[in-house]
């Protein structure tokens, strides 16, 4: 008597069918299940029957989600290529906004690590990890805008922080201007055309790079900005105890 086939307990996928704006999405629904904090607990999922997600008359819509963040998602979710290509920065900004929202943490951190080199520096650091609950890019930029040497903050970067967060980085940077302190620079003779140098990079006279092969010939001081820490922690001291406490919420766990 031949014995009759069992699902498999694991490699026996139920799919679920989702509306996002005119599109319709037919997925397997393990990792909404099993990986989303946010799905399991309140969407409760359907396995069979004639309910919502399991069939193209009556899928789970989510509403106030763009269809192109959503494919986004699910091109990580469920890569269709091996390995998977190149994605670009705004492709991983659609990934973690969606993460975030439904707290599919494990893709979360994955999108955080691709974009972390591009974004943690400056005004787009402060803007997305404000947004995000990332800790690390709020603080690094703070910190990189408040490091520069100009005085008044760029037009760009005021409307994409704010004016009164930029009027903070701003007194940052006069209160370094005015802790200025003499360094020790290197005099170099252009290795190319001998020409007395007190910089780095290319030489004004012969537009020549020189580097460690040109001839030391002594060092002059230098006034420059000191800059502080302390000085961004102290300014932004709530915002990063609060970031600090939303991006704990997000560190991968089991559930």
């Amino acid at each position: 008597m031949t014995s009759i086939p069992v699902p498999d307990k694991t490699y026996y996928l139920d799919s679920i069918i989702f509306q996002v704006e005119d599109r319709l999405f037919k997925v397997p629904r393990y990792h909404f299940e099993r990986n989303s904090e946010i799905f399991a607990s309140t969407f409760m999922l359907p396995v069979t029957g004639d309910v919502e997600g399991s069939s193209d008359q009556n899928p789970v819509k989510l509403e106030g989600i763009s269809s192109v963040d959503f494919e986004r998602l699910l091109v990580v979710l469920y890569p269709l290529e091996d390995p998977m290509p190149t994605l670009s920065k705004d492709h991983w900004i659609s990934v973690l906004k969606l993460s975030t929202l439904w707290r599919l943490l494990a893709t979360r951190a994955l999108a955080i690590r691709h974009l972390d080199a591009e974004v943690r520096n400056g005004a787009e650091g402060i803007v997305l990890g404000k947004k995000y609950h990332v800790a690390s890019w709020l603080r690094s930029g703070y910190t990189a805008l408040s490091r520069s040497a100009h005085g008044a903050i760029s037009l760009a970067d005021a409307e994409m922080i704010g004016w009164e967060t930029a009027t903070k980085i701003y007194r940052i940077r006069e209160e370094a201007a005015h802790k200025r302190q003499n360094v020790a620079q290197p005099i170099r003779d252009c290795h190319n055309c001998g020409r007395t140098l007190s910089s780095g990079g290319y030489c004004n006279y012969c537009s020549k790079c020189y580097c460690s092969s040109c001839y030391p010939v002594g060092s002059m001081d230098v006034s420059v900005n000191v800059f502080d820490n302390a000085d961004v922690d102290g300014v932004f001291a709530e915002e990063f105890r609060q970031a600090d406490s939303d991006s704990a919420e997000y560190l991968e766990k089991n559930f």
